[in-house]
């Protein structure tokens, strides 16, 4: 079923489900199949002991609990399905404050660019194009809002280069986003 948000995007009404430190918000894609969707947020120190959640989102297996974040269903609602995976943040946000959001692309890894040569129609040649599409998703919504995002929250960027976190700038491109909730 859908619903609006406050600002009139069209959305999936999502199921909230916490077990062991990892939050889910589960819905239903109604594209054309229908495909439950999972969002997870998992909690993780980093080496100096702080504590993060690494936001995740895919398919969900009510078998393991656990999603995919592997696979595309191509499911035609992918507007929606990313409004509403994006309809997480600030809940998550009211639910635990004070911890940030991590945000990388399953497409991100170093293993990723070879398993996708292994099984790619595209035959890319030097830089695999699918490598970090899914973070850019992520960054062209915030470089696109980032004024309007700013007000609320506070952006960090990986930066390949430097092997560290920097303050986001937009259309800079970075391989993960750590994002705070003002105060």
């Amino acid at each position: 079923m859908q619903k609006k948000d406050l600002t009139n995007i069209d959305i999936y009404e999502t199921s909230l489900s916490i077990e062991n430190s990892i939050v889910q918000y589960l819905f239903e894609s109604a594209g054309d199949k229908k495909i439950i969707k999972a969002v997870q947020y998992s909690r993780f120190e980093t080496q100096n002991g702080v504590a993060i959640y690494n936001l995740g989102f895919g398919d969900y297996n009510f078998e393991t609990k656990d999603i995919c974040d592997k696979e595309n269903s191509n499911n035609g609602d992918m507007r929606n399905v990313f409004n509403t995976v994006l309809g997480t943040v600030p809940k998550f946000f009211e639910d635990n404050p004070g911890f940030p959001i991590y945000v990388q692309g399953s497409d991100s890894s170093e293993s990723f660019e070879e398993e996708c040569r292994n099984a790619c129609s595209k035959n890319c040649y030097g830089t695999c194009k699918n490598k970090n599409r899914r973070i850019r998703t992520y960054t062209y919504f915030v470089d696109k809002y980032f004024k309007e995002l700013s007000k609320e929250y506070i952006f960090f960027g990986f930066d390949e280069e430097e092997n560290n976190f920097v303050q986001y700038v937009p259309k800079n491109k970075y391989i993960a986003v750590l994002v705070y909730k003002k105060k």
